[in-house]
């Protein structure tokens, strides 16, 4: 037992000052190109013209060019649980007007086992379903593209990749296809991550992946930092190889609560930033594929965590 005291005191001593000591290496990779994931209530329609306006002005000024409305979740039917067409061309009009740079696009949730959902993708016909859901939203009510949520995703999902496919068919063209999707993680550890072989497969099939650096199950800050590093290194890579067309977005925790695979302590948006600076630098990382990070979300983001994105990610200086 004497033996293991020291290694556990000095893993707790890690724990304990890395977050306040670690300094932040690499450099901002900002192109402008970062994204925001938004509440159903936008969507809803729960939301007045005065608030659009100001969305739209803070989608601007902190260089969002990929806003992510949430839609709400797929039905085991494959069709859409909620739809606003009203609310959502009423959403989309005045954010092309008010803020034109930003493309607006429906984030939509479809879990494949309950409590989250019970969506079967091998059914074709579900899939169907889905994809003309998916056309709806782009062609009625106005959406610049759509991203598939789908949680949680196997490595190499076969049926997936069917659903990306054709989706990609289905859309109306000029339409963004974008999908949110699990880490990479080192392989014995893939029953809730990808290999980079699954990121080239599903980058060859879309516009963009958003990888949701988050809910990790990292409990210890340095860990957490070198997991995010290796996104940033191994999915611009993978995507790079695969379809230099695509575009990579990194997605930065902002919120305290969460699931048990959750620890705010080590899961932040300052360590995120930290492990997508340094893996940016990395020379292993292809940051030609590199549009910006996504943090989550706009409902949790607290104003010292907008802080924090303004200092580590757009240099701005204060106002």
């Amino acid at each position: 037992m004497a033996g293991l005291a020291l290694p556990f005191l000095l893993l707790l001593l890690d724990y304990l000052t890395y977050p306040h000591l670690a300094g932040i290496g690499g450099r901002t990779f900002n192109t402008g190109e970062n994204g925001l994931w938004l509440r159903y209530t936008w969507y809803f329609g729960d939301t007045r013209d005065a608030e659009i306006r100001l969305l739209a002005r803070q989608l601007q000024e902190r260089q969002v060019r990929y806003a992510y409305f949430h839609v709400r979740f797929i039905a085991r039917d494959g069709r859409l649980r909620f739809r606003y067409p009203e609310p959502a061309r009423r959403l989309v009009t005045a954010l092309h007007r008010d803020a034109p740079s930003v493309k607006v696009i429906a984030w939509i949730y479809a879990g494949h086992q309950p409590p989250l959902g019970e969506v079967n993708l091998a059914n074709a016909a579900v899939r169907r379903t889905m994809v003309r859901e998916a056309r709806w939203l782009a062609s009625e009510c106005g959406f610049d593209g759509v991203q598939w949520d789908y949680e949680v995703c196997a490595d190499g999902d076969p049926y997936f990749l069917a659903l990306m496919r054709e989706t990609r068919t289905a859309l109306p063209p000029g339409k963004i296809l974008s999908a949110a999707v699990p880490l990479w993680v080192p392989a014995p550890f893939r029953q809730r991550g990808w290999s980079e072989s699954t990121f080239a497969q599903v980058a060859a099939t879309c516009d963009q992946l958003a990888v949701m650096c988050y809910d990790s199950a990292m409990y210890l800050p340095r860990a957490y930092v070198w997991l995010v590093r290796q996104q940033a290194i191994r999915v611009t890579r993978a995507v790079a190889r695969s379809n230099p067309r695509c575009r990579v977005l990194l997605g930065v925790p902002t919120y305290g609560r969460g699931p048990i695979s959750h620890h705010a302590y080590a899961e932040n948006i300052r360590l995120a930033l930290k492990g997508v600076r340094e893996g940016l630098a990395s020379p292993r990382a292809d940051p030609s594929v590199f549009a910006g990070v996504a943090p989550f979300a706009d409902y949790t983001t607290q104003p010292e965590e907008w802080e924090t994105y303004r200092q580590l990610w757009l240099h701005q200086p204060p106002p």
